[in-house]
């Protein structure tokens, strides 16, 4: 009998305990993961200048050849890229900001897309992208940045977040 009621009352705590502890489960439910604008690179180069020849009409129908030159401050280099920028969530409001977009070192740093690359173009990088903010759409051209000489050869990744995006595209390891 002494072996029934011990049976029965270990039989009860372990029920109890079950109970008690499915209660202190965790979740195992992930967040949803969306997406406002997702970015696509296509390609990107280092470049520690741009050379370009553009053959010029005089007044007087002559041609001359006139070489155009473009270099980054002393050590750093030009970081191009052709990248693709596309609203995939359509009810949401939020628009695509360029401060957001950066590119990351393997130290950390950050470094913005640079405020004037109208002359890309020159470059036969075609089509620019655009510099204002996107609200809707597809956006596809190039972009540079300015960064140091000294981390082009290390990892570099391009990184967006904003609200509802966030997103990192490793450029290179």
């Amino acid at each position: 009998m002494r072996k029934t009621i011990i049976s029965v009352g270990f039989f009860v705590l372990f029920f109890y305990l079950i109970f008690t502890m499915s209660g202190c489960q965790t979740s195992t439910t992930t967040p949803k993961s969306t997406l406002d604008w997702q970015i696509k690179v296509s390609k990107f180069e280092i470049r520690d200048s741009l050379n370009s020849v553009e053959s010029v009409t005089q007044y007087n129908g002559s041609k001359i050849d006139v070489v155009h030159t473009q270099t980054p401050d002393t050590g750093n280099v030009f970081l191009i890229m052709d990248i693709t920028i596309s609203k995939v969530d359509n009810q949401s409001t939020a628009p695509f900001d360029w401060q957001w977009l950066v590119v990351n070192d393997a130290s950390g740093n950050s470094y913005h897309r640079s405020k004037n690359d109208t002359f890309l173009e020159q470059y036969q990088y075609t089509p620019r992208s655009t510099g204002l903010e996107l609200r809707f759409g597809e956006n596809t051209g190039w972009l540079f940045f300015e960064v140091p000489a000294s981390i082009a050869t290390g990892k570099l990744t391009l990184a967006y977040t904003a609200g509802g995006s966030q997103q990192e595209i490793v450029l290179q390891k």
